[in-house]
């Protein structure tokens, strides 16, 4: 940046300051005697490009205005890489309006920022550096060359750090974010853990009410059964007995006939063979007055019909005899009946199981003992009458069990249901738990990466920092010997930034304290100079100008004019050189020359 035009109104000790086609190269020489407005050229520029001044504070920059007057005015018109032309307007009055814009020469008409902050903005982006920057470089004010600062992000920028310490702040928020969101979700796992606590969990809980419930279950399925078993038993029991009775007497009737037709066959048989074979026994003769006795027209050609008469009963006798068996077979089918009855009885009569979750069935008659009716029902010696309301008991009995079975089945339904709310929920807080602990890793991962980001950040501020004050050290050996007539040569500059010269007489390495402060000034311009080198550098912003405000207050005649001729040819980049002394060496030619007075309140120039 080179300033091509200034011009103020009110400013400082000024009411009219205006300097126009200023030299681009060479020295612009400004002297004068103390408090007369020398330094006050330097915080002109330093306010129209910045908003504020090295002297005085954003709360106090009122005084900057003439005494008397409302407001002041400034305006700065400068060059950027030689070619783009940029005119800056400020304004200021003592109530603390603070008006600025920025505008391309011959464009002033459309500025293209207006406003403090975007005045800030358009500046930076065109110079590639702010006040800091500045003030630590280009501007060097009176009473005020120090060593560089190595926390100064004016320096930290110009060594290529700002970028790197930002990343690793930015690294380290988040790394302190990641923890507390950690710290976080920890606490929430602890709520979950309370939760589950809470919850006591027995994992064989469910499964066992659930056995539980199938045994309940299994055992009304077998209530139901027996019930249904007994009832029909008892159904078919009572439609056998007529027919068990009808069998018996038909029975009864069959075995009556058998054995009289057996008997009289018999005698018919013994008749015949007694008259047919043995006629003159006395047997034979009795026999055959009994029959004459009987039928008179008995006579021995009758004797036949008695063998027919044997031969015919004794078909009857086989034919009742089938009929017996027919009959007892039957008896014995009907039979199977009560046998039924008898087991669906006894099967009634059983406990369930002890481990069965149901109240055992109590049996209870008056009239006969509940283990003798199946006994009964074998041997038929119960009635209908008394065997009905006993069965009708036991089904009451075994309803009233299977109600009691399905009231406890709906309890331990209900605990199930409750059982697996609770497990759902143990689940939930397990699947939530396990979803903590996968985002926990996450920022674990996170942090550790970040760390290993600050290692690698590390390692390439320490690089960027020693190459910076390496290539400062390098810069200083240029100017370093003039200002100090050959008596320094060399400097140190650690990590930390910390200064330390190189005595040609004391071929050592000496700290600024052991130094005098005049040598000290001398040796910090030409720190002041590489570091306005170094900006130039990274900003690759063309030709620059320097304003150095009493550089030479420790300095012989010989050391200033030397100087005076080096800093021209320095370095290139750096053309335009404001230089403020009370005096300069006579014989020396400058670019432009500008006497300051006490008295004057007016200083018009001309390169």
């Amino acid at each position: 940046m080179i300033i091509t035009d200034l011009r103020a109104e009110n400013f400082l000790k000024y009411s009219h300051l205006e300097l126009t086609d200023l030299p681009s190269e060479g020295i612009i020489a400004i002297d004068g005697a103390n408090e007369s407005g020398k330094s006050s050229i330097g915080e002109v520029i330093c306010f129209a490009l910045f908003g504020r001044t090295f002297s005085l504070g954003n709360q106090e920059l009122q005084k900057l205005i003439r005494w008397g007057e409302p407001t002041c005015r400034i305006t700065l018109r400068f060059r950027i890489n030689d070619q783009s032309h940029y005119k800056i307007t400020r304004m200021l009055d003592r109530d603390g309006n603070h008006g600025v814009q920025l505008a391309r020469v011959g464009e002033e008409a459309n500025p293209f920022a207006r406003g403090v902050v975007e005045v800030d903005e358009a500046i930076y982006d065109l110079l590639g550096y702010g006040y800091d920057e500045f003030i630590e470089s280009y501007y060097l004010a009176q009473r005020e060359i120090i060593a560089p600062q190595p926390h100064s992000q004016a320096v930290k920028s110009m060594a290529g750090l700002s970028t790197l310490e930002y990343v690793a702040f930015e690294h380290e928020q988040e790394i302190e974010q990641e923890r507390q969101a950690i710290t976080q979700v920890e606490r929430e796992i602890a709520e979950v853990d309370d939760e589950l606590k809470v919850l006591d969990l027995d994992p064989q809980a469910l499964p066992l009410l659930e056995s539980d419930q199938q045994a309940l279950q299994a055992n009304e399925s077998l209530l139901s059964e027996k019930a249904n078993t007994l009832a029909s038993a008892f159904s078919d029991y009572r439609v056998m007995l007529p027919q068990k009775f009808a069998a018996r007497k038909a029975q009864g009737r069959a075995r009556f006939f058998r054995f009289i037709f057996f008997v009289t066959g018999l005698i018919s048989a013994i008749c015949w063979g007694l008259l047919a074979r043995l006629p003159e026994n006395e047997y034979s003769q009795r026999v055959a007055e009994l029959i004459k006795s009987a039928y008179p027209a008995w006579s021995d050609q009758h004797l036949p019909w008695l063998l027919y008469a044997a031969g015919l009963l004794a078909v009857l006798f086989l034919l009742f005899w089938v009929r017996v068996a027919t009959t007892q077979s039957k008896v014995a089918s009907l039979l199977t009946q009560g046998e039924v009855l008898a087991n669906a009885v006894e099967s009634a009569l059983v406990h369930p199981e002890p481990s069965a979750p149901v109240v055992d069935a109590e049996l209870d008659s008056e009239e006969v003992a509940p283990q003798a009716i199946s006994e009964l029902v074998r041997t038929e010696h119960i009635s209908i009458s008394e065997l009905e309301p006993e069965i009708e008991k036991i089904l009451e009995e075994l309803q009233s069990t299977k109600e009691q079975a399905q009231q406890q089945g709906i309890r331990l339904g209900l605990a199930i249901q409750k059982e697996r709310g609770r497990v759902a929920k143990a689940a939930q807080l397990e699947e939530i738990k396990r979803e903590f602990l996968v985002q926990v890793a996450e920022h674990d991962r996170r942090i550790a990466l970040r760390e290993r980001s600050l290692e690698l950040l590390g390692g390439a501020t320490r690089h960027l920092s020693q190459r910076f004050n390496r290539d400062l050290g390098d810069s200083v050996r240029k100017t370093l010997p003039i200002f100090t007539d050959n008596n320094y040569e060399h400097l140190q500059i650690d990590d930390d930034l910390t200064v330390r010269v190189f005595s040609s007489q004391k071929r050592d390495f000496m700290d600024l304290e052991e130094i005098s402060s005049g040598t000290q000034r001398q040796i910090m311009l030409a720190v002041r100079l590489a570091l306005s080198q170094a900006l130039i550098k990274r900003t690759e912003g063309g030709r620059q100008f320097v304003f150095l405000d009493e550089p030479f207050a420790f300095f012989d005649q010989e050391r200033t004019r030397n100087t005076l001729r080096m800093l021209p040819k320095l370095d290139e980049s750096i053309s335009q050189i404001w230089i403020v002394a009370q005096d300069f060496p006579e014989g020396e030619a400058f670019g432009l020359s500008l006497a300051c007075d006490k008295q004057q309140s007016e200083l018009v120039a001309a390169g």
